[in-house]
């Protein structure tokens, strides 16, 4: 009996003694929501290079309504899901979708080159633009936006920690609408075509 008990006293103190380590190795943890104070101020000027290799910023999109969404290509699950699901919202907004420019912004300018992001955006929907910059200019746009992301060590390579909402702007280039990855397809759609509508 004691013999047993010696035997999953060790057991439980060698798996906790691995907590560490698999949490290291554990796929990057994505927060669920932007950490968006009451009142603070959302989006801004930005200049990042397009899929194409265009330079663009925030007067490119002027007039138009933008989904926003942080990311990065070589993300297990929430950014592949967070894209099929824009593209369920693009159309299901019938004609309104042509008044919505989708945007990708990569957290990983190492790995994300414009050509990586073009065939990554185009296998999901071909309406959606990746933009990728230097790290600089990364980190300004993702301050602008509360998006927070982190490296992630993974043996030889890495993960991103990185914020999964996604962002409505308007053409005023002010937030309209912030969306959680619990955010159906169909309650996004509902809710721009009212933001829109209401709009006009």
């Amino acid at each position: 009996m004691n013999r047993t008990w010696i035997v999953c006293a060790v057991v439980i103190l060698l798996l906790l003694a691995a907590l560490p380590v698999s949490y290291q190795l554990w796929p990057a943890r994505t927060p669920v929501a932007a950490a968006v104070e009451s009142g603070a101020r959302i989006g801004g000027p930005f200049e990042l290079q397009d899929q194409h290799g265009r330079m663009v910023n925030e007067q490119t999109f002027s007039g138009q309504w933008l989904l926003v969404f942080f990311g990065f290509t070589r993300c297990a699950d929430v950014c592949p899901t967070t894209l099929v699901h824009m593209a369920k919202v693009l159309n299901g907004l019938g004609e309104q979708a042509e008044r919505v420019q989708p945007l990708f912004i990569s957290l990983d300018p190492e790995r994300d080159t414009p050509e990586v992001l073009a065939s990554y955006t185009e296998f999901f929907d071909p309406r959606i633009l990746g933009l990728t910059g230097s790290p600089a200019q990364l980190r300004q746009v993702a301050d602008a936006y509360s998006v927070y992301f982190q490296k992630v060590p993974m043996g030889d390579t890495y993960m991103l920690d990185h914020t999964g909402s996604i962002y409505l702007m308007g053409p005023d280039g002010e937030l309209a609408e912030l969306f959680s990855q619990q955010t159906t397809a169909e309650a996004m759609v509902a809710d721009i075509s009212r933001i829109i509508g209401a709009s006009r």
